[in-house]
């Protein structure tokens, strides 16, 4: 909680940098704030990657193994040895997987929900994922110093990190944690130097921004973003608005009047949400991990065994590199076993058999097997859940798919949606197959430089703070009755409703009610901030589903000639409708006080 006067200004910003953290492969982007329309320059450059430059980095972290002696707290084993292509070198070295522990998808950890095992090394997941922003940072910095923007400070640089939109408030403030302690910013820093942007939101302003010309984007046209990552696979649905202006957009101040020097000005576009998003962890880790579960039934648990880590990555990458991103029924497809694996070791029936299943050390895979065992489980999930998003659109008016994101590009996924979803009940997927994976962080960078294009928000839960309700005696339990100074009875465990889940709020939507305290019976008036997913409105604030999300305590004043008991009347305030939400109260006397909670903010404080 802090006092709103006076407000810490912002800086003014230069150069807006935007990360996605992604679970199998991470990105950055800039752009300069001065430059008109914008530009946006991709970190292509990484790290012991040879050859062509690549737009995305591995999320991948190696640090030195610790023994059960070690404590890991104070030894160099939880300092980070290497990162990124750089982590793929080091483990193909001579016992590395002996030396050194590799992690990989430790984003994933971050999300409560899937409950992971502990990371190795006694490494926590805040720590883990601020070492290896800390150190895509630091590259991105010296990317940056090649450029341009050597001329500016890094004071002067602004933030933007995206999160998966079916992440809790825990998650996203785990995230936020982990980029102050890699360095990004200070504690100290105005809050807007580092902003939060929900994965498939910044995909949508990648799409909006970038191919609205090239398929005709109409006023009112809606579009829904399908942002399948390596995690989670994340829905959105937008509807776009037009905003006629007659000012050239390289020159904001003055008309086109007619000069054919003077390109004309874009017409300006603006986001409205239309549903509360869908997210699932349905990402293309988990083919990863049904294609080694299908390894396993093909060659038995003991042959599995007996694989070292390094040729098990080796046959990990053959999946990721090569059958994934193209798998088709068409294709049949050959893995090569790793040479410790003796013949006699196989199931008889493998060794036996007369496909062709294995020869040679090469163990054949059909398309069949590959799309019921290892492909179809997770398709059928992401259909389901653009089924379910395409529902809750009023009237079932949508235009366009944007299918985006690592896994977004994948052959396959690409089809069955189409399949299913074009000229039924969407009339085009579009998929930006060169640009599909950098679709998040280009976004995000979009954000950065202009937060209020997304102009309003579906609320996802139902927000509102403690009061006291009138007690009735049919409804409420007998411990909640207490008598207050001017005799009525009131209910002390009441939930005040503020926003309604799937309420339409707008940019800065700002809700204002009265309430009052009986002066000098307390010092101070304690607010708490409550959200639920519960459909249904709650009466209390301790009902199952109910959580307390950030609590205010604001001072009670000294008015001079106001009586013991009488009543002294408060303005409670939320803003909603971006990213946080801030809740504001005073006593009219020129002195406020404020906090702030994730938009989506929820089990991120334990009841009071």
């Amino acid at each position: 909680m802090n006092r709103s006067n006076p407000q810490q200004p912002s800086l003014e910003y230069k150069v807006v940098i935007g990360y996605d953290f992604g679970t199998t492969y991470s990105g950055a982007a800039y752009a300069f704030t001065h430059t008109t329309p914008t530009e946006v320059f991709d970190i292509q450059n990484w790290p012991y990657k040879i050859g062509n430059f690549f737009p995305k980095v591995p999320t991948l972290s190696v640090y030195p193994r610790c023994n059960q002696q070690q404590s890991t707290r104070l030894s160099s084993c939880s300092t980070l040895s290497d990162w990124g292509h750089g982590s793929k070198k080091a483990m193909l070295k001579p016992g590395a997987t002996k030396q050194s522990v590799l992690l990989s998808q430790f984003k994933l950890h971050l999300d409560e929900s899937l409950d992971r095992p502990p990371l190795e090394n006694g490494l926590t997941p805040v720590q883990a994922v601020a070492d290896y922003l800390a150190a895509l940072h630091e590259h991105t910095l010296q990317e940056l110093s090649r450029s341009f923007a050597q001329n500016y400070y890094p004071e002067t640089f602004r933030y933007c990190l995206t999160v998966p939109a079916v992440w809790s408030d825990k998650a996203k403030n785990m995230m936020r944690q982990a980029a102050i302690l890699a360095g990004l910013i200070l504690p100290s820093d105005p809050p807007d130097r580092l902003t939060l942007i929900s994965e498939p939101e910044a995909a949508a302003l990648y799409c909006e921004e970038t191919m609205a010309d090239q398929i005709q984007l109409q006023d009112n046209d809606r579009i829904m973003i399908c942002d399948a990552g390596g995690g989670t696979v994340d829905l959105i649905v937008f509807q776009v608005n037009f905003i006629q202006s007659a000012y050239n957009e390289y020159n904001d101040g003055e008309k086109n009047d007619g000069d054919k020097n003077i390109p004309p000005k874009r017409k300006k576009r603006q986001l409205k949400e239309v549903t509360k998003g869908l997210g699932e962890s349905c990402g293309s880790v988990f083919l990863d991990a049904l294609y080694q579960e299908l390894l396993e039934t093909k060659l038995g648990s003991r042959v599995m065994n007996k694989i070292n880590p390094r040729e098990m990555n080796e046959m990990m990458d053959y999946f990721i590199e090569n059958i994934k991103p193209g798998f088709n029924l068409m294709d049949d497809y050959y893995v090569t076993l790793p040479r410790s694996i003796e013949v006699e070791d196989l199931p008889a029936s493998l060794v036996d058999e007369d496909d062709g299943s294995l020869e040679e050390g090469t163990l054949k895979l059909t398309g069949q097997e590959l799309k019921e065992h290892v492909f179809d489980p997770v398709v059928n999930r992401v259909l389901s859940l653009i089924e379910q998003q395409y529902e809750q659109i009023p009237d079932r008016q949508l235009n366009f798919l944007f299918l985006v994101g690592g896994f977004g590009s994948s052959r396959y996924l690409y089809e069955r949606i189409r399949s299913v979803f074009q000229g039924t009940k969407v009339k085009q997927i579009v998929c930006p197959a060169e640009r599909a994976a950098l679709a998040v962080v280009r976004g995000a960078v979009y954000y950065g430089m202009n937060p209020r294009i997304v102009v309003s928000r579906i609320s996802r839960r139902t927000y509102g703070i403690n009061t006291d309700l009138v007690f009735d005696e049919k409804l409420d339990p007998l411990s909640s009755r207490v008598v207050k100074p001017d005799g009525t009875v009131k209910c002390k465990t009441g939930f005040f409703t503020f926003v309604r889940k799937y309420d339409e709020l707008s940019v800065d939507h700002c809700i204002d009610h009265e309430f009052y305290v009986y002066y000098g019976t307390c010092q101070s008036v304690d607010l708490l901030l409550y959200a639920t997913e519960n459909d249904l409105l709650p009466r209390y604030y301790d009902e199952t589903g109910v959580r307390c999300i950030a609590n205010m305590s604001v001072p009670v004043p000294h008015i001079r000639k106001m009586k013991k008991n009488e009543q002294l009347n408060f303005n409670v305030r939320m803003y909603f409708g971006t990213t946080e939400i801030r809740m504001e109260a005073d006593f009219g006397t020129g002195e406020k006080y404020d906090v702030h909670a994730d938009f989506d903010a929820v089990d991120n404080y334990a009841h009071p």
